[in-house]
């Protein structure tokens, strides 16, 4: 039998999680209210239809606006290489030019241009040929990433 079937089968057997059925219940309120509101504004049985997309929309427009302020706050994504010309990973696109590759015990971001990094919390540094790290650019809250200028990065 597959692994990832039995992964599967298991997951149907325990039913929903806790933050799962406090969704579905959200997202059942946000549709039943956008119903209400729909149907009082157009007293048609189209407005059953407008209400439940209004529904969804109130669901969906508080999660992405909070999803965006959780990535302006800490700071998800990999900046631009310091040549300028490879980019990393968006907020919500996985795509990027970097490939994460593990050297020993370590894993690094490379760049296409060749260049090793390392995340350290807020902190994106350069890690050089003989294994020493220099400070590249940190991120601050709401504005982005910055030059790093100065304390060394604490290895963990």
């Amino acid at each position: 039998m597959n692994m990832s079937y039995r992964v599967f089968q298991k997951r149907l057997e325990c039913g929903m999680t806790l933050i799962e059925m406090l969704c579905f219940m959200a997202l059942a309120l946000c549709i039943l209210i956008g119903i209400f509101l729909a149907t009082v504004i157009i007293e048609s049985w189209y407005g059953w239809l407008l209400g439940v997309a209004l529904g969804f929309l109130l669901f969906f427009i508080p999660l992405m606006a909070l999803a965006v302020l959780k990535d302006l706050w800490s700071g998800s994504g990999l900046p631009k290489c310091r040549n300028g010309c490879c980019r990393g990973p968006g907020n919500f696109s996985g795509y990027g030019d970097y490939d994460t590759q593990k050297s020993g015990e370590e894993y690094y971001e490379v760049c296409k241009c060749g260049d090793r990094y390392k995340r350290h919390g807020k902190r994106f540094v350069l890690v050089n040929e003989d294994g020493t790290e220099t400070p590249y650019l940190i991120w601050r809250r709401f504005r982005g990433w910055y030059p790093d200028e100065g304390q060394p990065c604490r290895v963990r």
